[in-house]
């Protein structure tokens, strides 16, 4: 008889794990880490528990009761902690002994046993998780626990001999399995939220790869309607607005009063954060789940609203969902933004290295015309005309890239001061078909090649020789090679070259191609001593 009327108590906990499971207390528990508002909570509920358990008990003899008091404190314990288990077992044995009774004491000393015997019960299951079987085994230790209590405190002994001899079987069984029930409750909510929460993550990860392209321009009006319109497509929900740090930028959904909008959004600027903001929406409230992009750790650069049917669609998933994408497309604003940095500096240091080539090219010209200054005036006169006309032309084209026939012009200017010092002695020859002339190059390139070619492998040769220039596609590059019947270099002398890369031209020229396009374009030399020298590097076909 008394195992049927303790499944009937039973059930009660079976209602409670029910309401337990669909409350909002619930809803924050089901994750491990745990706020003092949710322990208080936990207090709250599961003391309420072990006293309904006392109220709803069998009364066996004058003051003694067969209860599910026990559950309360073991599920607390486990699902909470030792602390928790401990005060809501000290809670609800107080209560138990100031109902008295002979095993009045006993059984609030039991209390607070069972409640810390729930969270070692959770402490030593594997890895600490959730476990029905560690649960039912701790339920079973706490309520011998109960039994022993009831044998050392209760008196007389002869009473709680044979209270105890009528009621262990019974309390150990029933109340072991309403543990197990309640946590396997439990248990299967915290499966169903880590399988909701691993779908809403893929969506927000499938949001971040589709949106991605357009993140990589920047938070502006044409990129936030890009990405609201893909947000809106894999999501469901009514729609979704983007704004940065001054205001709305762009709006995709069913349709919405954006003034009204943007009045409420000037107040979510005076503290963003994650809410929930209210839109009169033609006598109508619009409700959008409000997440601020912030970058470099707290630095506010805009946010995203998402849009909802009402309050009861605004759960603990979605809003998960929420701060898992705004994360997300932070995190592609916070790298697009470092990108431009290193853009910034790369182009910083690019023209740094550019402006060391023409101060170079201008003291070597100018050493030129003094050698003709006493030997030949007029000569230094003609040069000096076309220093001038060369500069002329750098300070028309001032970028960065220039098309490749612009700076074989450059080169022309150049070689006129060069064969006032070499006459017929120095030839240049350019082999480039005539589709390649267009091709964008990084200005300033060829010319210290060229120069260094003349300078070191023409200039020591008494009968002079030849440049050739060269230009082809090899596969998706674009391979650019200078080439003279110079002096050459021998082997120990080309290590020096490629170890120190001594002096400004081919060193500049080296760097300037690395840092615009990477390790695997650098300047590749090929000598040989008497025989001549090859410098050659390539460019992506897409250019800059």
């Amino acid at each position: 008889m008394i195992y049927i009327q303790m499944l009937e108590r039973m059930a009660l906990i079976a209602l409670a794990a029910y309401i337990y499971n669909q409350s909002h207390i619930f809803k924050n528990l089901i994750k491990d880490e745990l706020t003092v508002t949710d322990k208080v909570g936990m207090i709250v509920f599961f003391s309420l528990l072990g006293i309904i358990g006392t109220y709803t008990g069998i009364e066996l003899e004058p003051y003694a009761i067969a209860n599910t008091r026990p559950i309360g404190a073991i599920v607390a314990g486990y699902v909470g902690g030792p602390i928790v288990g401990v005060i809501v077992g000290a809670i609800s044995g107080t209560h138990r002994y100031l109902l008295g009774g002979f095993t009045a004491l006993a059984c609030g000393i039991a209390a607070v046993v069972e409640g810390l015997t729930g969270a070692l019960a959770r402490k030593y299951s594997k890895d600490g998780a959730f476990s029905v079987r560690s649960a039912f085994i701790g339920g079973i230790v706490a309520e011998c626990m109960q039994m022993l209590m009831l044998l050392i405190f209760a008196r007389p002994l002869e009473s709680a001999v044979k209270l105890v001899g009528f009621i262990s079987l019974p309390m150990i069984i029933i109340n072991s399995f309403g543990v197990l029930i309640f946590i396997n409750i439990i248990q299967n909510a915290r499966n169903d939220y880590n399988r909701i929460g691993a779908i809403q993550a893929q969506k927000a990860l499938n949001i971040a790869k589709r949106t991605m392209g357009h993140i990589r321009k920047g938070l502006n009006k044409d990129t936030a309607e890009e990405v609201a319109k893909i947000i809106y497509e894999i999501s469901d929900i009514k729609g979704v607005f983007i704004g940065d740090k001054t205001g709305l930028l762009a709006y995709y959904g069913e349709e919405v009063n954006e003034e009204a909008l943007k009045e409420n959004l000037y107040s979510y600027y005076k503290l963003p954060n994650y809410r929930v903001i209210k839109v009169n929406n033609h006598n109508r409230q619009a409700l959008f789940v409000c997440t601020p992009f912030l970058v470099s750790g707290d630095k506010f650069e805009g946010l995203i609203g998402l849009r909802v049917k009402s309050e009861k669609n605004i759960d603990l998933y979605f809003w998960e969902f929420a701060k898992a994408l705004s994360e997300l497309l932070s995190t592609q604003l916070e790298l697009y933004k470092l990108n431009k940095l290193a853009q910034e500096a790369s182009t910083a240091k690019f023209k740094a290295l550019r402006a060391q080539i023409e101060p170079h090219f201008l003291f070597n010209a100018l050493n030129t015309i003094a050698s003709f200054c006493r030997t030949s005036p007029t000569r230094a006169r003609e040069l000096i005309i076309d220093l001038s006309n060369y500069f002329r032309q750098t300070l028309k084209k001032q970028e960065d890239f220039v098309a490749l026939k612009d700076e074989l012009e450059f080169i022309q200017s150049y070689l006129s001061i060069e064969k006032a010092r070499f006459g017929e002695r120095l030839q240049l020859i350019v082999d480039i078909p005539e589709d390649m002339m267009n091709i964008i190059i990084p200005s300033f390139v060829l010319q210290p090649i060229i120069e260094n070619s003349i300078k070191h492998g023409i200039l020591p040769k008494p009968e002079g020789g030849s440049v050739y220039v060269k230009a082809c596609y090899v596969k998706q590059d674009i391979s650019i090679s200078v080439e003279d019947t110079g002096v050459g270099m021998s082997e120990e002398k080309l290590k020096e070259v490629i170890n120190e890369w001594p002096g400004i031209g081919l060193k500049n020229v080296n760097e300037r191609l690395k840092l615009l396009y990477g390790e695997r374009y650098e300047v590749k030399i090929v000598t040989a001593l008497n025989k001549g020298t090859k410098v050659s590097f390539s460019l992506p076909k897409e250019g800059k």
